[in-house]
């Protein structure tokens, strides 16, 4: 009997759009525009007739996957639920007064949905300047930024959703709980040193390959610190002063301990959870030891990807750093006021807030988070004659830094609307000068936009660097990406730039998807030299594979989309082996494999209603050749060309087939693959498509279609994209 229950019928809802609605048409409530305000060029706004005040959110409900999976796989340890993920823009915080319009469509798999169940919302019906990570049984909540992956897998759905595909931000909600938590005993963990040679190992390796990039400490006085930690048979009788020395010895040890093993290791686990356990024995003496264990903290936390945690302590780091005025040391104009006056102690001060301006414009870039320094001068505070022998890779980091913070500013520091599409370009183009006149300062081994050719044990630092370069570049000319090519080059050709500038901005699309092989590229480098440093985190990797399924969909059919398409597989394969081996959701590293799988399959369908048509149009031309050829007298020349049509046709069909039978050999091949025995379950065959909205076939079109954002200047783009000032209601949860 429930099944001769009819289906409840849907709410009508005023979706349409304005212009629409004024002049009676249809409305498709496409986003960021519909298709009558683009060919119009009109803007394009929702408002609720009766509540003309309010803006409404355009938005088509697709299912989520937590409906469609087993419920039990969204069930972490204790039976709580993962966190869900939501979108709002500025504007939406309220929901006092709001007309519900998340009501699914009548004839789309979600329309049978219980309004009991979380729905995901399509991310192609608004604007994502910033994403919420919730668990509301819990009371979890976190939001990222414009500038996150996260944010930009959002342009990356557009593109997908416009082909009727499933999005793909919604698995980003699993990794939340990783990145900012961590699982601790109530009480404080006292465990011993290791023995001398373990403890000797652990120490080596810390101060050999971490140390270097981020010298937090003099190196001789350390190591007799932690010999004496070692010799004290009960560590319970030290003095609470002593609390944050004894944190960095712990985390010296684990993080000397996974990279002497190239991984997280027991060890490293426990020594990790020991000084966690003891961080309030360090924010209770907020001196100079403090910040050195917290600068700690940092490093081993993004080294397992735990970037959320990373961002806090970090931020506790700078705070107490402003406490000393460590920031007010200043080079070109020291003062006999400061407190510390002798040179090679203000010179380590120094460089220890080096590391706090290196750490946090780093990852300020990567979240979109609101960061604590204003401004990074790296000549300011370090002279040339105090600089070290050798390479110093503090220094470059931190003139990176400065860049980055730029960037940052460029991007966030100002209102939407404040600039013109103009001023936005002309800052774009001198932004851009600046960070490769950075480049240009490196050693030519080192060099970001060179193949790094130095020695094995300096290759993660030279690495790191150009990671965060091209990090840098994708962010700059993000716009020139998510815009069709066209449309954006156009514009940029209305102003007058110098031709420098002009070729660069020309080139934004270029530039970041050439940026994205860079990242991804090392990645795979890394692997193949077994490198698996803690200074590095699988962030921008991850990143570089959103980028480079964007490429891919916008340049479907070109010569290079094979290549991008093998090394995207080659970069989510990489990226998803880096979550796991640091303990990341399952289903999140689930979410980093779809990426590929997704663009496969859209690019797949594409070409396989490519064939199709030209295989329709070769019958019918060759079924015009055989009445021609019956009707007119068998000359040599009809014959042979009519040979020369069969043969083509052939020819193309059966390079068409030896194609797919490789790339499907290709594919299935992934399952055999070893993955270091942690991601050798998720499966990477294409052999399925991806999932299909509504049961509508796709309509995308790459190279002669409509592009999602088509007929948006560069300064609406900008704005859609995400250009928040109000820090104050702005935070981040991490790099993904």
């Amino acid at each position: 009997m429930d099944g001769d229950i009819p289906p409840a019928k849907r709410p009508r809802l005023s979706m349409a759009c304005n212009a629409c609605r004024r002049r009676k048409v249809k409305c498709d409530t496409d986003y960021p525009k519909c298709r009558n305000c683009r060919l119009r060029n009109d803007i394009c706004t929702t408002t609720d007739p009766k509540m003309p005040e309010l803006t409404v959110i355009r938005e088509w409900i697709i299912q989520s996957e937590s409906a469609q999976a087993n419920s039990s796989l969204d069930q972490t340890d204790g039976g709580r639920p993962m966190a869900q993920t939501s979108t709002r823009s500025p504007g939406s915080f309220s929901t006092v007064g709001r007309p519900d319009v998340s009501q699914p469509l009548a004839n789309s798999p979600a329309a049978s949905i219980p309004r009991s169940h979380d729905i995901g919302i399509s991310p192609a019906q608004q604007p994502y300047e910033m994403t919420f990570n919730t668990d509301a049984q819990t009371n979890r909540v976190k939001m990222m930024g414009g500038s996150s992956s996260q944010c930009l897998m959002k342009s990356l759905d557009v593109y997908l959703e416009t082909a009727q595909i499933q999005p793909l931000s919604h698995n980003f909600r699993h990794g939340m709980r990783h990145a900012e938590e961590l699982s601790i005993p109530l009480g404080a963990s006292l465990p011993n040193l290791p023995d001398s040679i373990l403890r000797d190992r652990y120490v080596s390796a810390f101060f050999d390959k971490i140390h270097p990039i981020y010298p937090l400490f003099d190196i001789d006085k350390m190591k007799s610190t932690i010999h004496h930690f070692a010799s004290i048979p009960s560590l319970q009788s030290l003095s609470h002063e002593q609390g944050p020395l004894l944190v960095s010895a712990y985390l010296i040890l684990s993080l000397g301990a996974d990279e002497s093993s190239n991984g997280i290791t027991a060890d490293g686990t426990r020594y990790l959870e020991a000084a966690a356990s003891l961080l309030g024995h360090v924010v209770v003496m907020p001196y100079i030891h403090a910040i050195q264990a917290l600068l700690l903290f940092t490093i081993a936390y993004r080294g397992r990807n735990r970037d959320g945690l990373g961002w806090q302590t970090a931020g506790m780091a700078i705070r107490i750093a402003f406490t000393l005025g460590l920031h007010r040391h200043s080079h070109r104009s020291p003062s006999n006021q400061h407190a510390v006056q002798n040179k090679m102690e203000r010179l380590f001060h120094a460089r220890i807030w080096a590391i706090c301006c290196s750490l946090e414009k780093m990852m300020q870039l990567e979240s979109g988070r609101p960061a604590t320094i204003l401004s990074v001068d790296r000549d300011h505070m370090i002279g040339p004659d105090q600089r070290p022998p050798g390479h110093d890779f503090l220094q470059w980091h931190m003139g990176l830094a400065q860049h980055q913070g730029l960037i940052c500013q460029h991007i966030y520091g100002h209102k939407p609307g404040e600039r013109t599409a103009q001023e936005i370009l002309s800052d774009t183009a001198r932004l851009d000068r600046s960070i490769l006149s950075w480049a240009r300062e490196i050693p030519e081994e080192f060099r970001p936009g060179n193949d790094i050719f130095c020695s094995n044990h300096e290759f993660h630092f030279a690495a790191l660097l150009s990671i965060q370069y091209y990090q840098a570049l994708i962010a700059l000319h993000r716009a020139a990406l998510i815009a069709p090519t066209s449309t954006f080059q156009s514009e940029v050709a209305k102003y007058n730039f110098d031709d420098s500038s002009k070729l660069r901005l020309l080139a934004g699309e270029a530039i970041c998807v050439n940026s994205a092989r860079s990242i991804a590229r090392l990645a795979i480098e890394l692997s193949d030299r077994n490198v698996q440093s803690r200074i590095m985190t699988a962030g921008p990797p991850l990143m570089a594979c959103i980028v480079l399924g964007i490429s891919v969909i916008k340049n479907a059919g070109s010569r290079s989309m094979a290549a991008d398409l093998e090394l995207l597989k080659a970069c989510v394969e990489y990226t998803a082996d880096q979550f796991s081996r640091s303990g990341h959701n399952d289903l999140f590293i689930r979410g980093v494999l779809s990426i590929y799988q997704q663009v496969r399959s859209l690019i797949d369908r594409s070409q396989a209603e490519q064939s199709s048509k030209t295989e329709s149009r070769s019958l019918s031309h060759d079924g015009q050749s055989r009445t021609a050829v019956q009707d007119a007298p068998e000359t040599q020349s009809n014959v042979q060309s009519h040979r020369e049509t069969i043969s083509y046709n052939q020819n193309t069909d059966s390079s068409n087939q030896v194609l797919d039978a490789a790339t499907s050999g290709t594919y299935q091949n992934v399952d055999n693959a070893s993955h270091h025995n942690e991601i050798a379950s998720f499966d990477m065959s294409l052999n399925i498509s991806a999932p299909v909205m509504n049961n509508y076939a796709p309509q995308f079109h790459p190279n002669g279609g409509e592009l999602p954002f088509d007929n948006l200047d560069v300064q609406e783009l900008w704005d859609w994209m995400g250009n928040m000032n109000d820090y104050d209601n702005y935070s981040y949860q991490g790099s993904y």
